[in-house]
């Protein structure tokens, strides 16, 4: 079965937190005709001086970024590396380096997120000290919910912290 999408057919979805974080979203990954998905895709926009998602690392997922329209900034590691239109970044999960994308110019800024969907994910947000995992699980209709997204805010300990030796 082909699966076919118009971006000019999607509404944008939006989702924020406070000032720092806000973007549009138009998903064009089949959720309900190929579950689970292998890849995934989605055209952002990010308004200046926003930020789509926290600073996060990617245990199973590569990601790709790939910038349509305007000038921003990607906090990889401790790099910041430049963006502009035309540009292709790949984000592999093996790097353990986290990263963010920044609207730094004076117009929205348009980019594609491409990524593998291997599940369950793990997801660390270094700012905030968080570990978060995602799974997607089926209703009981049988089609696939959203996806089930937990975090934990934790510090770091040992592995054997808190085990019994005896």
């Amino acid at each position: 079965m082909v699966y076919k999408k118009n971006l000019g057919e999607l509404d944008w979805v939006e989702m924020g937190h406070g000032e720092r974080f806000f973007h549009q979203r138009k998903t064009l990954t089949p959720m309900k005709e190929s579950f689970p998905p292998k890849l995934g895709i989605s055209l952002y926009k990010l308004q200046p001086g926003k930020r789509a998602f926290p600073f996060h690392t990617h245990f199973a997922n590569d990601e790709a970024i790939l910038v349509t329209k305007g000038i921003g900034t990607l906090r990889y590691g401790e790099e910041e590396i430049a963006l502009k239109e035309g540009d292709y970044v790949h984000l592999p999960a093996a790097s353990g380096k986290a990263h963010q994308v920044i609207n730094t110019g004076k117009e929205d800024l348009e980019y594609y997120c491409l990524s593998s969907m291997i599940l369950p994910e793990v997801v660390r947000y270094p700012d905030s000290n968080k570990t978060g995992t995602a799974v997607y699980t089926l209703g009981p209709d049988g089609k696939p919910s959203e996806r089930e997204f937990s975090v934990l805010k934790h510090e770091t300990v040992s592995y054997w912290d808190g085990e019994k030796p005896d």
